[in-house]
């Protein structure tokens, strides 16, 4: 078993750069906001308490994000490599991962950080609110949200990571392939 975490900030490229290490490493993804917005979709149990969370700018409650995560690790054989994107975004989060892995004899073994400024952010998601019309993208106060709740929740893990030297800052500014490129030269040097 061999798991990544890749994490940045709301619009950094997080989803864009999963599907690419998915497809090349074979990496089973647990991509917690597609997750969330499947479940919303096929109007699953927690549809409405999901839509509320995400229609407000705010994080889903952490048992419902451990509850999604552990499924689809559980639901797969015990050597299977793990890409979790936008899973952990928390403290209690990483906690609960780490904790949850070594039950599997399992562990993260890189942490993979999209780098990039408040303002191209903005920029960035306001574009993707217009192309594919997501609604957590489309309001300036709700993307004030989400980038007060990443600097206030998430931030902390990239620092957390860091102090035990799992983890690998790269420019999200730079074009997509160059990142691409960035991320495959991480990976290959920290695969067994």
């Amino acid at each position: 078993m061999f798991n990544i975490i890749l994490v940045g900030p709301p619009g950094s490229g997080k989803g864009t750069q999963a599907e690419r290490m998915v497809q090349k490493y074979r990496f089973i993804p647990i991509a917690l906001g597609a997750l969330l917005r499947q479940q919303m979709a096929e109007n699953g149990a927690n549809k409405s308490l999901i839509e509320g969370y995400i229609n407000s700018g705010q994080l889903v409650p952490d048992h419902l994000s451990f509850e999604l995560a552990t499924q689809l690790v559980q639901a797969h054989p015990s050597d299977t490599s793990f890409l979790f994107d936008g899973f952990p975004r928390t403290i209690a989060q990483v906690t609960f991962l780490e904790h949850f892995l070594k039950q599997c004899h399992a562990q993260i073994d890189g942490v993979i950080f999209l780098d990039v400024p408040r303002n191209i952010l903005i920029q960035r998601l306001k574009n993707r609110a217009t192309i594919e019309e997501r609604p957590d993208d489309q309001d300036d106060i709700k993307i004030k949200t989400r980038m007060r709740i990443y600097e206030e929740e998430t931030l902390p893990i990239v620092h957390y990571y860091k102090s035990q030297g799992k983890l690998h800052s790269i420019d999200g500014t730079q074009n997509v392939d160059t990142v691409t490129k960035a991320i495959e030269t991480i990976i290959d040097g920290l695969r067994p």
